[in-house]
């Protein structure tokens, strides 16, 4: 009778540790695709930001800039590639975290031009700016 207690209790032990790891993994799982989620998010936001911005930009008329910063910080080997396009397309392409992430937006207004600037570690903030075509209309461009 001694020996199968032991043997029961043993068993238990093992099928609750066997749990615990299972849960243990299966939540740091989720952990992970809950930080990709939040990075998409963020690219989200930002892509929106800018659209509205272009918007903003192209209304006041030429020469009319905004001034934008990233709302994160980049980590090293990590960068942030937002492209205006001639045909109205914003594309925001992204290496976080060793995954690449691409938002892609219909802008309001004419850009004119296709223009792109590259964001590094340090150096996170770029403009947007309302310039004068040489066809006479009004474009915007992303510089850094």
């Amino acid at each position: 009778m001694r020996g199968q207690i032991s043997l029961d209790l043993l068993f238990a032990v093992m099928l609750v540790s066997l749990t615990v790891i299972g849960l243990v993994g299966w939540g740091m799982n989720q952990a992970g695709e809950t930080t990709t989620i939040g990075k998409a998010a963020q690219l989200k936001v930002l892509a929106v930001d800018v659209r509205d911005s272009v918007a903003k930009v192209y209304a006041s008329g030429p020469g009319f800039t905004v001034i934008k910063e990233l709302p994160f910080q980049l980590g090293t080997g990590e960068w942030v590639n937002i492209t205006l396009y001639k045909n109205q397309t914003l594309l925001v392409r992204a290496e976080l975290g060793g995954k690449e992430y691409r938002v892609v937006e219909r802008l309001q207004v004419p850009v004119g031009v296709t223009s792109s600037v590259l964001l590094l570690p340090g150096n996170e903030t770029f403009q947007i700016t309302s310039v004068r075509l040489s066809t006479g209309g009004v474009g915007v461009v992303v510089e850094t």
